[in-house]
């Protein structure tokens, strides 16, 4: 079956315009389209925004086994919320893609700091979507399932309405509507529970149960937990293909918060208790989605979200040994 991704035709800036746009494409096995060959892929500059988290830094080691060429740059080589710092590196690098790949994620920080993530969350993609306009080049901006309340019992399809419920969500919410309004060639990626090299869930669980005979989670919040290698593999292939427009990237499959605990869990042989809870019982300053699943609708497919779990903490135990 051919599918067609979602974009915003040339001329149009209108957010949530979802229409089909022209081009060469086939599917292939696995659902995304990608060019008719892939010896037709040509080398593509791409400065990668917020290049030190866990996704910018997959993004700077899998690009460039692509052929393409990065300039991965940290928060402190550019301050995305400082328009002329923007301005400067567009100017200095001649990137053909932005990917940003900065944000302001502290979600419960989000609801007492809002002046720096509306600024980090916000104005930032504001800025690279008009230096991209002004420098000729196609911005990719990465955001979140936190822009929907949650509230649906079905996986959230891309065009379906966004209903933050978190001062985290309308920040990012806002830099979505920004990067659509500003700039023809624009491409959004929503993508949910990301872990990598870095700070993040399946460190912090194993940290703590190491501390403990029993750990508490929720089990009725619902997610895709995202591999950020994979997740970078799934924007790269937008990218090569020039695939403007709103789309949903997640591991496949769903869970718990739990049902993922229990799965990490089981893989590194951890024997801590685990209890499942009520998100009532473990109140924390900003709400959260409680279905907070994304539907794969005209974006790429990635594996299973058990699979790619296990490969990262295959991954994570090798880096641990080369270590000593």
């Amino acid at each position: 079956m051919s599918l067609r991704p979602f974009c915003v035709p040339a001329g149009r800036r209108r957010a949530g315009a979802l229409l089909e746009c022209p081009g060469r494409w086939e599917s292939r096995f696995g659902g995304f389209l990608e060019r008719e060959s892939e010896r037709e892929r040509s080398r593509v500059k791409v400065l990668v925004a917020g290049g030190n988290g866990q996704l910018g830094l997959e993004l700077a080691e899998l690009l460039p086994d692509r052929g393409h060429e990065v300039a991965a740059l940290s928060r402190r080589e550019l301050d995305i919320t400082d328009a002329g710092a923007v301005d400067g590196a567009l100017e200095e690098h001649a990137p053909e893609v932005v990917v940003n790949a900065a944000a302001f994620t502290n979600v419960d920080l989000c609801e007492t700091e809002m002046e720096a993530a509306y600024a980090a969350n916000a104005l930032g993609p504001r800025n690279l979507a008009r230096a991209c306009e002004r420098w000729g080049a196609s911005i990719l901006h990465v955001s979140t399932n936190y822009v929907f309340d949650g509230g649906q019992d079905r996986p959230y399809e891309p065009f379906d309405a966004a209903r933050p419920v978190s001062a985290y969500g309308r920040t990012k919410l806002a830099g979505e509507e920004h990067v659509m309004r500003l700039t023809n060639r624009w491409s959004v990626v929503r993508t949910a529970g990301v872990y990598g090299r870095g700070h993040n869930f399946v460190r912090t669980m194993l940290r703590v149960a190491a501390g403990r005979d029993v750990l508490k989670v929720k089990d009725d919040e619902f997610v895709s937990p995202t591999y950020a290698r994979d997740l970078a593999e799934g924007i790269i292939q937008i990218v090569e293909a020039e695939g403007y427009g709103l789309y949903h990237l997640t591991n496949a499959g769903s869970c718990s918060w739990y049902e993922f605990t229990r799965e990490i869990f089981r893989l590194r042989n951890v024997e801590t208790e685990l209890v499942p809870i009520p998100g009532s019982e473990y109140p924390l300053p900003a709400a959260r989605p409680a279905n907070g699943v994304l539907s794969s609708l005209g974006s790429p497919r990635l594996r299973h979200w058990q699979e790619a779990l296990a490969d990262y903490l295959e991954r994570e135990a090798a880096t641990a040994a080369a270590r000593g």
